[in-house]
């Protein structure tokens, strides 16, 4: 079984087992906004924080100031091309032809003439980027947010977007869980620092903030209703 699949599993057995005493019947605990924060949710974040510190970061800003920003970005669009594939797959989901289609293109262009999105030459000639994953899909069907979750080592997430999580990262579409052994540590941790390296200038503002807890709380939560509603009508109620 696959990492971070364990994971997933491991904190849904968590709160399964803490909600009735945390929170009360199961219908208040799908409309609560964070019925989790304090059994849960920020002990999980304190130890995100303590892990990201004392390891993610100082690893992403020595990979940043140290591999030259060519290889950065090749590796960066790279997987980007990987997440085009997911991409695609929601946008079919939720009947985006038009903008399949497109994303259907930058795949093609990519992984061939740009050597397996080493370089991103769809960009280059105006096929746009975006981003579907399967939790955006079941948001796009109305299925309801649920209580918002920290995930060990994964960050924010949503009961909703937790589900939508596993199958992305569990699915044949995910070249890199079809990779074995070695091959799969060493992918899935160069991702990582690459999306660790995006996340820099945001989670530095995030952690100096007042309650960095609540700001990653409010950012996520609107991030992901931008997302779903592809930026057109977004509540803009906040945590503050």
């Amino acid at each position: 079984m696959k990492l971070k699949a364990i994971i997933i599993y491991f904190f849904l057995g968590l709160l399964s087992c803490n909600a009735k005493s945390a929170i009360g019947p199961i219908d208040i605990f799908l409309n609560e906004n964070d019925p989790l924060e304090e059994t849960i949710n920020r002990p999980i974040f304190e130890f995100n924080q303590v892990l990201d510190k004392n390891i993610m970061e100082p690893v992403a800003v020595s990979y940043r100031d140290n591999i030259p920003t060519e290889i950065q970005s090749g590796v960066s669009n790279f997987f980007s091309n990987l997440s085009d594939i997911k991409t695609l797959a929601n946008q079919i989901l939720q009947f985006k032809l038009a903008e399949g289609t497109e994303t259907l293109g930058r795949l093609l262009v990519n992984t061939t003439v740009g050597i397996l999105g080493v370089f991103d030459v769809a960009s280059e000639i105006g096929l746009s980027k975006t981003n579907e994953d399967f939790g955006q899909t079941l948001g796009y069907w109305g299925v309801p947010e649920g209580p918002y979750i920290v995930l060990p080592i994964l960050g924010p997430s949503s009961l909703r977007d937790t589900a939508g999580l596993y199958i992305d990262l569990s699915s044949d579409l995910n070249v890199i869980n079809n990779l074995d052994g070695t091959e799969e540590l060493a992918a899935t941790s160069l991702k990582t620092i690459d999306k660790r390296v995006e996340l820099l200038p945001a989670t530095d503002l995030i952690n100096r903030s007042f309650d960095p807890y609540i700001t990653m709380r409010s950012a996520y939560r609107q991030k992901r209703q931008n997302e779903i509603n592809d930026g057109k009508g977004v509540n803009s109620s906040s945590d503050f």
